[in-house]
């Protein structure tokens, strides 16, 4: 059984607006070239998308599970939630990162959390304490796992001698292999998180922006950066990034030394990866990490699930993801799943990810799309990574 046996596929869509591009020179342009007046630009600032992504979401929650796959999804999203509040409720947003490279699991992360920032503001507003019981009262506090019960008042350790990875000047052209830049400028820093103050004493922050932390491959795919791009201006990312040639640890140790205010960042690792399978949904860090509380929302997400999530809520994704690959990494190291080929394969290399980005659309034809998996696809996953 395939995941395209229980979810339609959606029509072909993008992350845009619905107003056609103005001549207007004040007009602000959105990700795929339409443009809204500077009047309608409140109705595309963060808490607006939170809105819109939250009515979608409740509406994909009330719907009845014709089948038992979107009863799991379903049952993960309810739970994914509750913790993501109760991060929120510990720490407040300004105390969270979230770590994003633009895979499908980050993704489903960045939805939920999208979702539940709807919550978080509108009690804010109301000049209320959020609680995530208060949120979702219907979802029981014991479904909240932790190896280390989440606090504002861990200790946080950097590394003061770390040297930082150069970040891009806000001059910098994005060129096709060249990651996206922070869409606010960093400040001297290393942060670029515009804020404004309410008074609250629980966030006591409203942001305008999400903080967010890149560590990308050294060997970007330009499909990849080009969707993370879209993804920081559609969604009000803060990103800064990072590259991995030195190792995520050293990666995390600088950031947090950039940005101190970070007690917790939100990873979208599943039980299925590399080091996953024991992990809760609140850890801290060990092992020579900087100490930082890792929240790990969708841990018990299976393959099917996401790509569930994903499909029913016709949610944009890298387009790597209709070309085979499953699992993305960078372009010396990740090919399309084998376990996806139909018909004849392509020469060498047009499936190594060091082709060009023309190129590889012309896998379409040869490797089916990364939903089509079959439900089995955690134990395949990862068959087109070499590492």
């Amino acid at each position: 059984m395939t995941a395209s046996s229980i979810l339609t596929r959606p029509p072909t869509y993008s992350i845009s607006s619905a107003v056609r591009r103005s001549q207007n020179s004040t007009d602000m342009t959105t990700l795929d070239g339409t443009a809204t007046s500077p009047d309608d630009r409140q109705e595309h600032d963060l808490p607006a998308v939170c809105r819109r992504i939250n009515a979608k979401l409740a509406a994909f929650l009330a719907r009845p599970a014709a089948t038992e796959r979107l009863r799991s999804v379903q049952e993960h999203t309810r739970i994914s939630l509750f913790v993501i509040a109760r991060a929120l409720e510990v720490y407040g947003l300004e105390h969270i990162a979230l770590s994003f490279n633009g895979g499908k699991d980050c993704l489903v992360l960045l939805i939920l959390l999208l979702a539940v920032l709807d919550e978080y503001f509108t009690a804010i507003a109301q000049g209320k304490s959020f609680s995530a019981a208060a949120a979702y009262p219907a979802t029981p506090e014991s479904v909240v796992t932790a190896s280390t019960p989440p606090s504002l008042f861990h200790p946080v350790q950097t590394d003061s001698h770390a040297e930082p990875t150069p970040l891009p000047s806000p001059s910098e052209e994005e060129g096709e292999n060249t990651p996206p830049t922070p869409n606010t400028p960093a400040s001297s820093n290393g942060t670029s998180h515009s804020s404004v103050s309410n008074g609250n004493g629980n966030g006591s922050v409203q942001q305008r922006e999400i903080q967010t932390v890149y560590i990308h491959s050294s060997h970007p795919f330009a499909e990849v950066d080009s969707f993370v791009a879209r993804c920081v201006r559609e969604y009000h990312l803060a990103l800064l990034r990072y590259d991995e040639n030195k190792g995520m640890k050293a990666a995390f140790r600088v950031y947090l030394a950039q940005n101190p205010a970070v007690r917790a960042v939100f990873v979208g690792t599943r039980r299925t990866d590399p080091h996953g399978g024991s992990l809760r949904h609140f850890d801290m860090t060990d092992g020579g990490w900087p100490a930082f509380m890792r929240c790990h929302p969708v841990i018990d997400w299976c393959y099917a699930d996401v790509w569930g999530f994903l499909r029913e809520l016709e949610i944009p994704y890298c387009p790597l993801y209709d070309l085979g690959y499953t699992s993305l990494g960078g372009t010396t190291d990740t090919h399309p799943n084998p376990a996806l080929q139909r018909g004849m394969a392509k020469t060498a290399a047009e499936t190594n990810g060091e082709a060009t980005a023309e190129r590889r659309k012309s896998l379409s034809s040869c490797f089916r799309p990364a939903y089509e998996l079959d439900f089995h696809a955690d134990e395949q996953e990862r068959l087109g990574r070499d590492r």
